[in-house]
This record gives C-alpha cells, structure tokens and sequence, in this order.
C-alpha cells in the first residue's frame, strides 16, 4: 500500500494537504513536522518527528514513504539555510526509497523579477531535476492572503501601491492544498511541473473594484513609485523592513511575476479554479 507524507503538517498549508488527502479517502498519511503533537488529525494519521536541520531525523521519518509532499520550509534569508533544508530532504527521500516528490515552488522560478523570493525555490528544482527521484513541482501564485495585505493599507478607501500596471493571478492554500494532494496520490512516477493559479490576473484597480463589489464599500488604487509608497508605509506605521519588503514585492508584480493566469489547476485536478474572495 502507499504510505503519503507531508512534510510542515503543522503549518497551514500542510495542515491542509493532510486534510484534504483524509477527505479524499487516502489511508496511510504520514504527517511530518518538528512539533508532531501540534498536528490535529484523526486515529488515520500517522505523526513523526523531522527536523530539517537534523538529516539523520529525516531519514528516519521517511521510513517506508513512497511518496511525498515537500512544502517549502520558512527558513528565509540569504545564508542558504532553506536550500540545504531542502537538499537535505531531497536526499534522505533518495536513501529512503521514496519515489515521487511533490515540491512547493513560485510562480517563474529561475526567471522571476522577484529573484531574492524565488532564488531557494529555483535551486531546489535544480536539486530535485539533478535526483534520481520522479517529482511534480507545484509552483504558486501568491495567496489571496496578499490581497487582503494590500487593502488593508487603505486609508478612507485608498491603497498606495507601486505595482504599476502589473497584475496577480491570486490562489487560495486551499486550492494549493487540492494540486498537492492530488499530485502526491494520483500515481504519476515521472517529472512534471504546473503553475497553480487563480483562474484571472487582476491590476489593483481591478482589486480595488472586487473589493468594492464584495465588502459593500468604495476602495481606490493609488499608484506611485517605489520610495513613495515606503515612505507612505511608513508614515502609516509599519516597520520600514517591512514596507521595504512590500514594495519589492509590488516592484516585482509591476514587472510580471505573479502574471499570467494559468488553466494547470483544472487539468491537474479536474476542478475549475476559484475566483479570488476578499
């Protein structure tokens, strides 16, 4: 019998991967996490401990896995950390006999504007296409959760952004959580890859008029360049870091990184993709 494990199956997005494979029917999960007793789950599941920076905890826990679901660890910045997490992973599923990988990435990995947010995804998929292992890469658009970040910068109804004309194909985790459950449990041994989209890519004025239509009240996009919406950021009361990092991330959508919207979702799944909710 296949034994599925999912790796982070205490953050949100493996919380549900490991939900929606229950839901689906799949009897051997194997949630994996460094908190393992942080994992809600039914008599069904199956909790083991891995630690990304511990190789020996991971070869362990992938014991008799056939197939897994490797969500992108949170270990973010330039020391190279999340890639050696992540090879680390790749390789103790080698040695364990895994046969099939279902990695997180981001929408144009190795190409992206957005080079210090998808730089560890590219170099994972190059780890992955150098394995001997079969893998689907499920490379994301961002969450609607960046959505509701950017109208929450609303001040009597107007956003500042610097995303110029540029526009998002958002997805919800939930949807995210559908591609890699069914990726991991539909049998398939060799390589592939989707981008798993939203089915539109919306501008911010176009947001700005979904919010409207949804929240009952009038919300309008301001442009501006760059440093003027750090300093608006700012002014506003967030940290600059933290405005800084926004407005690198509207910078990149300006110049295309999160567009075009793409139909991988449905002929992965079968199912049509949600429009985004606000």
């Amino acid at each position: 019998m296949t034994k599925i494990a999912v790796s982070g199956a205490s953050g949100k997005l493996g919380q549900l991967v490991v939900a929606t494979l229950l839901e689906r029917g799949v009897r051997d999960v194997v949630a994996l996490s460094r908190s393992p007793e942080r994992i809600v789950g039914d008599r069904r599941l199956e909790k083991r401990f891995a630690d990304f920076d511990e190789p020996q905890s991971l070869e362990v826990a992938l014991a008799d896995v056939s197939r897994l679901v490797l969500i992108s660890t949170d270990a973010l910045g330039a020391d190279g950390r999340r890639v050696r997490q992540h090879r680390a992973a790749i390789e103790a599923a080698e040695r364990a006999g895994v046969e099939h990988v279902v990695y997180t990435s981001m929408l144009h990995a190795g190409v992206s504007p957005l080079k210090m947010m998808v730089a560890d995804h590219w170099a994972t998929e190059l780890v992955l296409a150098e394995s001997g292992l079969g893998h689907t890469v499920l490379r994301h658009a961002f969450y609607d959760d960046l959505a509701k970040g950017i109208l929450a910068r609303a001040a009597s109804g107007v956003f500042p952004h610097a995303a110029g004309a540029g526009r998002v194909a958002y997805v919800s985790r939930r949807q995210c959580a559908l591609a890699a459950a069914i990726a991991v449990s539909d049998g398939f041994v060799g390589r592939r890859r989707f981008d798993i989209t939203g089915p539109e890519a919306l501008g911010m004025d176009e947001l700005a008029e979904l919010a409207g239509r949804q929240r009952g009240s009038d919300y309008r996009a301001e442009a501006m360049s760059r440093e003027e919406l750090v300093a608006r950021l700012v002014s506003g009361g967030m940290p600059e870091m933290q405005a800084q990092v926004m407005a690198m991330i509207d910078v990149g959508i300006a110049a295309g990184a999160m567009e075009p919207a793409s139909g991988d979702l449905s002929t992965l799944t079968g199912i049509q993709a949600l429009p985004l909710e606000l």
